[in-house]
Formats: C-alpha cells, sequence, structure tokens
C-alpha cells in the first residue's frame, strides 16, 4: 500500500547531510512482535509538531511514513522510505523488524525519534533484501530529518515494485490520491533534489548509509488581509504579475521551492506590477507586507 498526503501551503529548504547511524537504545515498541504488513499504528508526541501549517501531537504509522490528518479526507505525510515494506519475519512466526520510538532531550529542545529497523519488501518473498532508517522530529523549529542505516537492495525493480526506488519526501492528497504541495525528492538516491510536481516522483537506488535527509520550514507564516478584494493575477503567470486590492504601498518577496529568495521589492504602489522576466519556470511563494499585515501565496511562472 503506497501512501499520499494533502497539505496547506508552507515552504521547506532540503538539506542533503551526513552524519553516523546508530541504532536506538531504550525505545517503545510500536509494532509490539506483531508480524506486520501495512501497519498502521498511532503514535502520540510529547509536544505538538507542524507540518506543513497543520499542527498536531498525534501522527500515525503506515509503512515507512508517517501521516498526520487534517480532515477526514485529507492528509499530511512524512515519507521516509515509502514502499509496501514488510517485516522480515512475515515467513514465521516471530517479527524480526521492530518499529519503535524514543524521546531525547528537555522540554523545548526535545526529539522525538522514530526507527524501522531491518525491514523487508513485501514484493521480496525471500526476504533477503532489507533496509534501516529513522524519521527524527524536532520540537520548536519543527525541523524534520530522515536518516538512513545499512541496506541490501540487490534489486530495487522488486524491493520497490517495479519502480526505481522509495517515495521520499513531505506532501499531500486527498482520498482519490491527488497530490498537493509536494516537496518530494527526485534523482539519485545518494545526491537527490528537490521536486514540487503534482505527480509521484521516485528516487533512484536507495539512500545510502549515513545520510540524512533535512526539511526545515521557511518562515512564511500567512496572515490573511482583512481587506477580501485583494488579488493576484494573472497565475500561473509569464513576464509579471500584478497585485490589485491593497489601500496602501507594499513590500513584497518571492521565494523557490528551497526557500531561497529570487526576487523582492520595496515601497510598491498598490497596482504596481511585479515584473518576472528574469525568473525561471516554476512553482514559487510571494510574500506581501502591506502595513502589519501579510499575504503569502503559490504562484506559477509557465
Amino acid at each position: 500500500m503506497i501512501l499520499s498526503f494533502s497539505l496547506p501551503a508552507q515552504n521547506y529548504t532540503f538539506s542533503n547531510l551526513s552524519g553516523t547511524y546508530a541504532d536506538l537504545t531504550g525505545t517503545t515498541s510500536l509494532n509490539n512482535d506483531e508480524i506486520w504488513d501495512d501497519p498502521e499504528y498511532t503514535l502520540t508526541l510529547p509536544f505538538a509538531f507542524t507540518v506543513n501549517g497543520t499542527t498536531s501531537n498525534t501522527l500515525s504509522v503506515f509503512d515507512g511514513t508517517l501521516v498526520q490528518t487534517v480532515t477526514s479526507t485529507t492528509f499530511q505525510g512524512l515519507a521516509v522510505l515509502n514502499a509496501d515494506l514488510e517485516d522480515r519475519g512475515s515467513n514465521g512466526a516471530t517479527s524480526l523488524s521492530p518499529i519503535s520510538f524514543k524521546t531525547d532531550g528537555i522540554g523545548g529542545s526535545r526529539i522525538v525519534k522514530v526507527e524501522f529497523k531491518n525491514c523487508g519488501a513485501y514484493s521480496d518473498f525471500s526476504k533477503t533484501m532489507f533496509v534501516n532508517f529513522q524519521i527524527w522530529l524536532y520540537e520548536g523549529s519543527n525541523v524534520i530529518e530522515y536518516r538512513y542505516g545499512p541496506s541490501s537492495i540487490t534489486n530495487s525493480d522488486v524491493f520497490y515494485d517495479d519502480e526505481t526506488g522509495p517515495l521520499v519526501g513531505i506532501s499531500g492528497s486527498d482520498l482519490d490520491d491527488i497530490l498537493t504541495n509536494t516537496h518530494l525528492l527526485t534523482g539519485p538516491a545518494n545526491n537527490p533534489t528537490l521536486s514540487t510536481a503534482t505527480s509521484f516522483v521516485y528516487l533512484t537506488g536507495t539512500p545510502i548509509a549515513n545520510a540524512i535527509f533535512r526539511f526545515t520550514p521557511t518562515v512564511l507564516n500567512t496572515t490573511a488581509f482583512t481587506n477580501s478584494n485583494i488579488s493576484v493575477y494573472p497565475n500561473p503567470f509569464t513576464d509579471f504579475v500584478t497585485i490589485q486590492g491593497l489601500k496602501e504601498s507594499y513590500n513584497y518577496s518571492i521565494f523557490d521551492v528551497s526557500g531561497k529568495l529570487v526576487h523582492s521589492s520595496e515601497n510598491n504602489l498598490p497596482t504596481d506590477r511585479i515584473d518576472t522576466k528574469s525568473i525561471t519556470d516554476g512553482v514559487y511563494l510571494l510574500k506581501i507586507i502591506s502595513g502589519s499585515e501579510t499575504l503569502t501565496k503559490k504562484i506559477i511562472k509557465m
């Protein structure tokens, strides 16, 4: 079962790092020695955690993904290594792939760490291939880290069920698997890039041992303008964007999907056009500040 998820607007920067991977000790079991396939376990955090603008302290564990419910039909997902995983003990009577968690640190700066250990794949009937990985959730900063341990994948087509690799990143969907606000990784697993494609994308290969994929939320909180007549058009755009309906001058900033500032200007008139000829095609966040009010809107250049 491959899951996908739906998100309110938020932006993340992505960093491809490395560090020594270590198995967790002193953990609390989630599967409690149950032999699992398509597991669904509830994880209650000791602090509120925000994913793509939605805050909760309850997540669900599905295969290599943590899921946060937004509504009865929309979800947010943190796909660490999303594939059709299965307990390597499924051919016997004992679980060989424990799923567990622990909390480290003191209040205000705690880290919840979830570990998937020695996991196999449903389509690998011999259960000779395996992966190890963790997800770390940082209190306060809402930083998300995917950490990868030793793996042995001799046939990606088999392990990932005819895909080149796993689905990895942060994304959202409704019950019809329509993706929104995607921050998915694509390209070679040892050097991935961030994609905002609204379709499923997969890595090529498996993240190497000691890789750390970090997603850092950018400070782009949205406060709605009290004036409901604010309009941003055209969207999608080509050479310019017009802001109309403001009562006073404004400043704006345009960020790409990695959180990098690509264009900005101050003291613009309420009906100024923003010249976007120098911006390449893609998805951006436009942040407008007028007086004490702020608006953040996703815009697309085509």
